[in-house]
């Protein structure tokens, strides 16, 4: 230190150790001034070499407190993102850079980027307050090569509406799982509203379950003209009808393949053993009790068809990302009517639905009179059917939800192995 103690240095600058940056220099130029009026040139030497010990001093101290507060704050931001990783078996470091934060992960495969990245997002965006700040995730392998790297940006308060310039993929997922989370609970709460109007919820029940007589004819290989309130359906097998649906199932498990979708293609699959099924190994007499069942049956399995298809990735041709929402609209409403009034039927607040709409309760031709009459069924067994049915597509629509929430929402999933772990 020039053979300068930091007493002596204080001393000549007339200064106590609780002096400032701003304190030593206006002491040293205002003794500057008063040393130069002296002539004094040992005095200027030692004043110069005291204000360059001291400010070399002062200088090095505030690199050292800022890098212990940048040290301190990327610990902070790498313990509170591994904390959230932990069940993943992840680990990260933050480094924290003037234009970036910079997030290092090791052997990371690409299948985990997506949940990783949305979590680390997800973690950023909740501690930084009022900030638009880029952060890029690196991940190498042991031998410190690159394997891959995401650039985001994360945009918080008042900087919170330039979120939509950057991230697409991220906001994409989370528009995703708002729909995975929101759509069903709305969907059901709009049925309930539906339902109290009578003649519009009738209306959609009403196409469904003539739909639910056609589906049964069309796989069984009969031609069948849904109509108003009534599903016409020949008396006679139509190799026309049996091929042009095999054909169609077959454009649908194609389109399913070439967009690699597998839904489509299990769809499509099973259906076509279905159909192969009703049509060839099923015998007339059971495709009838099937096809008077179908109506108020369709009510039910073809509306859970309807909502839990919602989640499915149908092919582009399809437009099915618009709709879906229709589907799942008319599945809800329909499914929530029929199941409410079974539900009363069972309890005995409301009479079982005998009869047509065209010819009124009395009309022998009515789906559940032939089942009643012609088929054996007993009232109660009827009803045991019908609520029987309810509760187990209710079971797979409640499945079907929480499935895709689990799938599309890794915070979720973090969260739910976080209380099982705590509670082993």
């Amino acid at each position: 230190m020039d053979n300068l103690t930091f007493e002596e240095c204080y001393k000549i600058l007339n200064l106590t150790s609780e002096a400032t940056l701003p304190d030593i220099e206006e002491s040293y130029y205002k003794l500057v001034g008063e040393k130069l009026k002296t002539g004094n040139k040992q005095d200027l030497i030692d004043l110069k070499h005291a204000h360059s010990q001291l400010i070399q001093f002062y200088q090095n101290d505030q690199e050292n407190q800022i890098n212990k507060e940048k040290k301190e704050y990327d610990n902070y931001l790498t313990k509170t993102i591994n904390h959230q990783l932990k069940n993943l078996g992840i680990k990260i470091k933050v480094i924290s850079y003037p234009q970036y934060l910079q997030v290092v992960i090791n052997n990371v495969k690409i299948v985990k980027k997506e949940v990783l990245t949305k979590i680390i997002y997800d973690n950023l965006k909740h501690i930084l307050k009022d900030a638009e700040r880029a952060v890029i995730i690196s991940n190498f392998d042991h031998k410190n090569n690159l394997i891959w790297e995401e650039k985001l940006k994360i945009c918080t308060g008042i900087n919170a509406h330039k979120a939509q310039k950057y991230n697409t993929a991220i906001l994409l997922a989370e528009a995703k799982i708002n729909t995975n989370t929101y759509a069903l609970p709305i969907a059901f709460l709009m049925a309930f509203v539906i339902n109290f109007v009578e003649p519009l919820a009738w209306f959609i029940s009403m196409g469904v379950h003539e739909f639910g007589h056609g589906t049964i004819a069309w796989f069984s290989g009969y031609r069948a003209m849904v109509t108003f309130a009534g599903t016409i359906i020949s008396d006679d097998r139509s190799l026309f009808v049996y091929f042009g649906i095999l054909t169609l199932l077959f454009l649908t498990f194609y389109s399913g393949w070439k967009e690699r979708k597998k839904n489509t293609m299990i769809i499509s699959v099973i259906l076509v053993i279905i159909q192969f099924i009703l049509t060839w190994k099923t015998s007339y007499t059971n495709y009838q009790m099937l096809l008077y069942f179908g109506g108020i049956g369709g009510e039910f399995y073809l509306s859970t068809l309807l909502i839990i298809s919602f989640y499915w990735r149908l092919p582009d041709r399809f437009y099915w990302e618009f709709w879906r929402f229709i589907a799942l609209i008319i599945g809800a409403t329909s499914f929530w009517g029929s199941f409410t009034k079974w539900h009363r039927i069972s309890v005995g607040k409301e009479q079982i639905p005998w009869g047509t709409f065209w010819g009124g309760r009395g009309d022998s031709g009515g789906d559940l009179n032939v089942l009643n009459h012609e088929v054996g069924w007993s009232i109660n067994q009827i009803i045991n059917t019908y609520n029987t049915l309810g509760f187990i597509c209710l079971l797979i629509i409640t499945g079907i939800y929480l499935y895709f929430l689990w799938k599309s929402n890794p915070i979720f999933r973090l969260k739910f192995n976080s209380y099982f772990s705590i509670n082993k």
